[in-house]
């Protein structure tokens, strides 16, 4: 490791920081009106996250790393899962007795969600036929 270059630790966290934050901008600058600011600041947090990877001369990423990526995923999706299983069906109700009204990015979010239902699903049966 030479002088400039950061400990893996370092930039495992950097790397994961640069996601979060990327992200984070890019959705509340999204919704603050401001896109153009959000996707310039997201690209910048996914260049830079690509840039340490790239720089870095030492192995970053372990199985023990990508055990705790699949448990996260699986944790987050399953979050998500539940609350919308709770939350649009709840919305879906009150619309339909006035008390609501779908936003258009609720409308987008209530789409990107049945996407994420259907890829599961096709996933799903496309890996339990393969076993």
């Amino acid at each position: 490791m030479s002088v400039t270059e950061l400990a893996p630790r370092t930039t495992r966290r950097l790397v994961t920081g640069f996601g979060v934050g990327g992200g984070v901008a890019l959705g509340v600058l999204v919704a603050l009106e401001r896109p153009f600011a959000g996707v310039a600041l997201y690209a910048l947090a996914m260049l830079a996250s690509v840039g340490l990877q790239h720089r870095s001369d030492a192995v970053l990423y372990d199985e023990r790393d990508r055990t705790h990526a699949r448990s996260a995923a699986s944790l987050t999706l399953r979050l998500f899962g539940y609350a919308s299983a709770v939350v649009f069906p709840a919305l879906t109700l009150a619309w339909a007795l006035g008390y609501f009204d779908w936003p258009l990015w609720s409308v987008a979010l209530a789409f990107a969600v049945a996407a994420l239902y259907l890829t599961y699903g096709g996933f799903r049966l496309a890996l339990a036929t393969r076993a």
